[in-house]
């Protein structure tokens, strides 16, 4: 009987370590699994492709075609109401330019997570893509130039500029949209604190300083600036001057947008066999292609005599910013402007000289711009109507 009992014991015991042995083995292979498993842009992100047991063509080969999260190689950094927004989305439609769908504000608000965190928050994209991403405020800090630049010293940037004085009257539809159940709203003069001297109306027009900040970081072929009204206008042309300084290969076209009358400006084209990628990567109206309605306010009128205070006032920061980037723009609330006397004739005759239209075989480079007009640093500061640069 004890003999019996022991046998009944030893089986038990042999069959107890044998369902563990299985049960650990079965756990070990169930985790490989997961880990080999796990799909969609989480496995593109995590899991890196191990390529060594390949040989040279096919490694190059598969890596340039998985999709993983990358850090921006291209940051559109400002100016805020100066068409960041139409910009980011245009430029969706190039099948090697990806973009995350909202302002990341990583360099200005959410620094302190970290820059993993700022890649979690891109798009997938293979290594023949660019990650693109736009935050129209960075570029009003210098702390947030300096952590772009401890991020990747050789990132491109491209800053929107627009007329200062249509800036203002887009600001100001914007606020009032936001306040539009007050009894009351302020008209356009009161708002900009009746003469252009407030700090408010200082911040919108002032192009200059800022992209100074810019300039004293960043190489000059690294920046690209650019007029939103050219935007409005010839987009094919931005669109084409941006693929440039990407160094990407050709591949926007007419049939992408069309112009839509009831708006005034170009949307995108419904029709396009590019429009679901656009659509994915920007809210759009259904129907029309444009931009949600809180894009294409309706501007304030401004009087004459508070206009030609606006542009008398302006008009310095203008000449600052053409001088700094070597090129001008014709705005409509400045067409009578002209440059004053200086001792370098030379800029003079910069300045007043209309830009090259950039067409797809009428590009200028960074390094032409750069010759026409030399760089100017040395932080501007601001000067009252009529003040010379400094």
């Amino acid at each position: 009987m004890h003999k019996k009992v022991l046998g009944i014991l030893g089986v038990l015991t042999f069959s107890l370590y044998i369902f563990l042995v299985v049960t650990t083995s079965s756990q070990a292979h169930n985790k490989t699994l997961r880990q080999h498993r796990f799909s969609g842009q989480h496995a593109a992100f995590f899991e890196p492709l191990n390529t060594s047991a390949l040989d040279g063509k096919s490694s190059s080969l598969i890596s340039e075609f998985v999709r993983r999260r990358r850090l921006p190689t291209c940051l559109i950094i400002g100016f805020s109401k100066c068409g960041t927004t139409a910009l980011r989305g245009f430029l969706t439609l190039h099948p090697h330019i990806v973009s995350p769908l909202r302002e990341i504000r990583y360099f200005t608000m959410n620094f302190v997570r970290g820059l993993l965190w700022y890649r979690n928050q891109m798009p997938l994209s293979t290594a023949a893509q660019i990650t693109v991403e736009k935050s129209a405020g960075y570029i009003n800090t210098p702390v947030s130039i300096e952590r772009i630049h401890q991020m990747n010293a050789g990132v491109k940037l491209v800053v929107m500029v627009r007329d200062p004085i249509t800036r203002l009257q887009s600001e100001y539809a914007r606020c009032v949209s936001r306040n539009i159940s007050r009894p009351r709203v302020p008209s356009f003069q009161v708002w900009c604190g009746g003469a252009a001297h407030t700090s408010k109306v200082l911040r919108l027009i002032d192009y200059a300083t800022p992209l100074d900040n810019v300039y004293r970081l960043f190489r000059r072929d690294q920046v690209l600036v650019l007029s939103e009204e050219l935007l409005e206008e010839k987009p094919l042309d931005v669109l084409e001057e941006i693929e440039a300084f990407l160094d990407l290969r050709q591949a926007f076209s007419k049939t992408d947008l069309v112009y839509n009358k009831e708006k005034g400006f170009f949307c995108f084209n419904t029709s396009s066999t590019k429009y679901p990628k656009a659509k994915a990567s920007i809210v759009l109206n259904e129907k029309t292609g444009c931009l949600g309605s809180h894009k294409g306010r309706v501007h304030p009128e401004i009087g004459d005599k508070f206009l030609k205070e606006l542009t008398t006032f302006i008009r310095p920061f203008n000449q600052r910013l053409f001088h700094l980037i070597g090129r001008t723009f014709t705005w409509a609330n400045f067409k009578n402007h002209r440059v004053g006397v200086r001792a370098r004739r030379e800029i003079v005759e910069d300045l007043l000289s209309p830009v090259a239209p950039q067409g797809r075989r009428q590009r200028q480079t960074a390094a032409t711009r750069e010759e026409r007009v030399a760089p100017v640093r040395g932080g501007y500061t601001r000067s009252p109507p009529g003040g010379e640069i400094r």
